[in-house]
C-alpha cells in the first residue's frame, strides 16, 4: 500500500477500520438528512394531503438500511484496503450520500419522468460501485474464506446484479411505458433474491482458491 494512503507504520487493518467508521458516519448522515428533505407545509391540514411523499420516505429510509447491510457485508467478505477498493467505495458512499436529495426530488416531481428517473439513476450510482468491491472480492480467491462465507460473498454478487439490471431495465421502460409500469423491475428484485437464496448453494470454479503453490490471479469476469 502507497504510503500517500497509509500513514508511516499505520496498519491495512487499522486503516480498513476507519474507513468503516467513516462510511457509517455518511451512512448515518444521510439517514438523519431524511427527515429534514420532508419540508414543511404552509399549513397544518396539508400534512397529511400527500401520503405518497412518506412511502418515499419510508422506502428511501429502509433502502439506506438495506444498502449498509450490504456495505457492512463487503466489508466483512471483500474489502481490501488497496486503491481501487478505496476510490470504489468512496463513490459508493457518493451516491449514498446524495440519496435523501434523490427523495426530495421524487417528493416534488412525484409520479414524473424525471423525478423517478433521477430516483433510480441513483441506484445505478451505487449499485456498481458496489458490483466492482464485491466482483473484485470474489476474484481474489482469498483462501481466509470459509466455504460458507465464499457462497455468502457469491450470492451477493449476484443479488448485486439483479439490483443493477432491474434498474437499469426500469430506466430504459421510463420513456417508454411510464412510470408507473417502470416499477415493475424493482418489484421482481424480492422474487431474484429469493430465488439466489433457495437455489444458489456452489461457488463457480473460478472463484474459489488456487491450488498450493500455483501463482495468485486475479481476475474480472
Amino acid at each position: 500500500m502507497p504510503t500517500r494512503i497509509l500513514d508511516d507504520g499505520e496498519s491495512r487493518e487499522h486503516f480498513k477500520h476507519r474507513l468503516e467508521a467513516f462510511s457509517d458516519i455518511v451512512f448515518g448522515l444521510s439517514l438523519s438528512q431524511l427527515a429534514l428533505q420532508l419540508a414543511l407545509p404552509a399549513h397544518a391540514a396539508e400534512l397529511f394531503q400527500s401520503p405518497l411523499r412518506y412511502a418515499i420516505f419510508f422506502g428511501t429510509f429502509a433502502i439506506i438500511c438495506a444498502v449498509w447491510l450490504s456495505h457492512h457485508r463487503m466489508f466483512q467478505l471483500a474489502f481490501e484496503p488497496d486503491p481501487p477498493d478505496i476510490a470504489l467505495n468512496f463513490v459508493y458512499l457518493a451516491f449514498v450520500a446524495i440519496l435523501p436529495f434523490a427523495m426530495q426530488v421524487n417528493v416534488r416531481f412525484g409520479g414524473s419522468a424525471v423525478g423517478f428517473g433521477f430516483y433510480v439513476v441513483d441506484f445505478i450510482g451505487f449499485s456498481l460501485p458496489m458490483f466492482g468491491l464485491l466482483q473484485r472480492g470474489l476474484a481474489r480467491r482469498s483462501p481466509h474464506l470459509s466455504e460458507e462465507q465464499r457462497l455468502q460473498l457469491w450470492r451477493a454478487v449476484l443479488r448485486n446484479r439483479l439490483v443493477l439490471g432491474a434498474s437499469l431495465a426500469s430506466l430504459v421502460l421510463i420513456p417508454l411505458v411510464g412510470v408507473v409500469f417502470a416499477w415493475i423491475p424493482f418489484t421482481l428484485i424480492s422474487i431474484g433474491t429469493s430465488l439466489v437464496r433457495r437455489r444458489v448453494n456452489a461457488v463457480p470454479a473460478r472463484y474459489l482458491p488456487v491450488a498450493s503453490g500455483s501463482p495468485p490471479q486475479f481476475t474480472m469476469r
